[in-house]
C-alpha cells in the first residue's frame, strides 16, 4: 500500500464516472487503501451528475483498481428525457433509450510524485 510518505506513486488515474456508481466506487477503493480526490461534475451529455476521480498509485496497484472499477461502474441501458426543443413535446418529454453508467479512465505515467 502507498502511505502518504511513500514515493512509490508512478501512475495517476483520471477516471469518469457516472455520479450514481460513485459512491459504492469510493467507499471500496478507500477500504481497499488507494488515496483518491474526487471533483465532482454536472451535466453532462445526458444530464446526469459525473464524478472525476484522481488516483495515485504504484503500477503494480493498477489491475486491482480497475477490478474495482469494472464491478461498480458496469453500463446499463435506461430510458431518459431527450430533452427536445420543440412546443408539440411540452406536454409529453419524448424519451429515448441511452447506455448509462461505465467509467472512462485514463492512465498517466508520472515522473516525479512528492507529497508537501
Amino acid at each position: 500500500m502507498i502511505g502518504p510518505n511513500s514515493d512509490q506513486v508512478n501512475q495517476l488515474v483520471f477516471a469518469t464516472v457516472a455520479g450514481s456508481q460513485a459512491g459504492k466506487l469510493l467507499d471500496r477503493v478507500t477500504k481497499d487503501g488507494f488515496f483518491v480526490t474526487e471533483i465532482d461534475s454536472q451535466r453532462g451529455i445526458l444530464h446526469e451528475s459525473t464524478a472525476s476521480l484522481l488516483i495515485g498509485l504504484d503500477a503494480s496497484q493498477l489491475p486491482r483498481l480497475m477490478e474495482h472499477i469494472h464491478k461498480y461502474c458496469q453500463t446499463r441501458r435506461q430510458y431518459i428525457p431527450a430533452h427536445v426543443e420543440a412546443a408539440i413535446f411540452e406536454a409529453q418529454p419524448v424519451m429515448i433509450e441511452a447506455e448509462v453508467g461505465g467509467a472512462t479512465v485514463f492512465v498517466f505515467a508520472v515522473e516525479q510524485f512528492v507529497q508537501l
